[in-house]
């Protein structure tokens, strides 16, 4: 297989099924199938109304309830850096606005540190209305503290030790400390707008998407790559995309859908997201059984993990 590509799995920290035994056993099954990295997404609070806005639904309807289990990603996070060994960890995407951003500075170096430098760090301004209103944060500043934090936050993993002054929040000289090896985490930049290809071109290494199919995926790289050059920026970024899966024979599911159906059809269909420009393929779940979700990552593992 020419193709190189990267993998990860998805590993969500809020539902009914969300639990330290279930993050334990997700992370460590797509470490020893040969994944990539595990990502996790990130919610401080689920509100009892949720605008129907929801940006990974053709309905707009969420999957989130009030009433369900929220787990704070860094916390989960840096437990898996305990039982792992290999894969890379990150975030995605964690909103940016959500935390004062010497915090969340802080939770991201300490994940950094506790992985001996397996964090990605995906981030976006965020879309749930009412949970910024919890946070008492004010949306319509969602993407001027965004650009604000990656500004502040590239500074302190290069320089240690920074004074900041922002349009959000100033700060005396205050320490980042232990402060990165090389350049930090990889920092990836969620969204379609032109403000999201802005800000990877500006901050990121690379961009991240859910559920987009190849010619997507080739569209906004395009417009990536205009970024790209207005910023003066070396190599390509890396581009990955979020998308279920349910390999095997045995599915009900649609079969034109990719990576859906057997292992070679899904080769193909990771191929195609390959001349797309995609570098990473994080796969999510159709299922919140954590048995079914396992066995999901395991073949997924041996029938096209294996074939790149």
């Amino acid at each position: 297989m020419s193709s190189e590509m990267d993998f990860g799995v998805m590993l969500s920290t809020f539902g009914d099924h969300a639990s330290p035994e279930a993050f334990r056993r997700v992370a460590t099954a797509a470490e020893g199938a040969g994944f990539d990295s595990v990502w996790a997404g990130d919610h401080v609070s689920l509100p009892a109304e949720i605008p129907d806005e929801y940006p990974f639904s053709p309905s707009g309807e969420s999957p989130f309830h009030v009433s369900q289990d929220t787990y704070d990603v860094f916390g989960v996070l840096s437990h898996l850096a305990a039982v792992t060994d290999s894969v890379d960890l990150g975030t995605n995407t964690c909103i940016v606005p959500y935390r004062h951003p010497v915090v969340l500075a802080r939770n991201a170096l300490t994940v950094e540190a506790l992985s001996d430098g397996r964090f990605d760090f995906g981030v976006a301004p965020g879309w749930m209305e009412t949970e910024f209103e919890v946070l008492d944060v004010p949306f319509e500043e969602r993407g001027s503290r965004t650009d604000e934090f990656l500004e502040m936050f590239t500074r302190a993993c290069e320089e240690g030790q920074i004074s900041f002054d922002g349009p959000h929040h100033s700060f005396q000289e205050t320490g980042f400390h232990p402060t990165p090896d090389d350049d930090g985490p990889t920092i990836w930049l969620g969204g379609k707008s032109g403000a999201a290809f802005r800000r990877t071109a500006q901050f990121g290494d690379g961009w991240t998407i859910f559920w987009d199919r190849p010619d997507a995926i080739a569209a906004g790289r395009e417009r990536l790559m205009n970024a790209w050059t207005d910023f003066e920026r070396e190599g390509d970024p890396e581009v990955a995309v979020i998308r279920a899966t349910e390999v095997g024979d045995d599915t009900e599911r649609d079969p034109e859908k990719p990576l859906v159906g057997e292992p070679e059809k899904i080769v193909e269909d990771i191929e195609a997201y390959a001349d797309a420009g995609t570098t990473r393929v994080v796969i999510d779940f159709y299922t919140t059984d954590i048995d079914e979700q396992i066995e999901q990552v395991e073949r997924f593992g041996d029938g096209v993990v294996d074939a790149f």
